[in-house]
């Protein structure tokens, strides 16, 4: 299966418009997530090169700036119902590709988990593929996720220049989740692109 174009969905389809690949309606495409993100398969080829071209990608065009690829924490996950956190796992896996291939000296690029979740949430939520009405993904989005003390001084270190802050998400629907983490970083005044593999 080759990637496909980089589309971006309009305001009817989700909160804000954000980057996406695949199509997730696609069977082909429904099944290489259900496997990566329900089954704790701990590697997608696929998903992968589609991470590492993404990231590459945006790193070339950006070579004066600050770029930090981070992504919305697995609440799943943090309530224990799944072995890992299938996104940070992604990012920690393309990482580790870039950093070897680039061998990182000074480039000013990061690979960083930013968000916290909010324990309230987390606990009285159900996994959004379960509870998953459209009203639901989409209310209190302010009240989802938090930067701590720690993200919060990192990130005011790397407002001395211009930085880019690159949320990326597996599968967005809404874009709820994307847009609440988006809103933890209101005080700050870069520039933030929100990208989903597939919608």
């Amino acid at each position: 299966m080759q990637a496909k174009n980089i589309n971006q969905s309009t305001t009817a389809q989700t909160l804000i418009p954000i980057w996406f690949i695949d199509n997730y309606k696609d069977d082909e495409v429904k099944i290489i997530f259900n496997a990566y993100k329900f089954k704790n398969a701990r590697q997608s080829r696929y998903l992968l090169n589609l991470s590492l071209d993404i990231c590459i990608d945006f790193m070339v065009q950006n070579p004066d700036s600050n770029i930090v690829f981070t992504y919305p924490p697995s609440t799943m996950f943090y309530r224990k119902e799944k072995d890992i956190d299938s996104m940070g796992n992604l990012i920690t896996q393309t990482e580790k590709n870039i950093n070897f291939y680039f061998r990182k000296n000074n480039e000013a690029y990061y690979f960083k988990s930013l968000f916290s979740i909010n324990q309230k949430y987390l606990k009285n939520k159900k996994a959004q593929h379960i509870d998953g009405s459209r009203e639901s993904r989409t209310t209190n989005l302010d009240k989802r996720y938090y930067l701590n003390f720690w993200n919060r001084r990192f990130l005011r270190k790397l407002s001395k220049r211009k930085t880019i802050i690159f949320i990326i998400d597996d599968v967005s629907s809404t874009g709820g989740t994307l847009l609440a983490c988006k809103n933890c970083l209101h005080e700050f005044a870069f520039d933030i692109q929100l990208f989903s593999i597939a919608h």
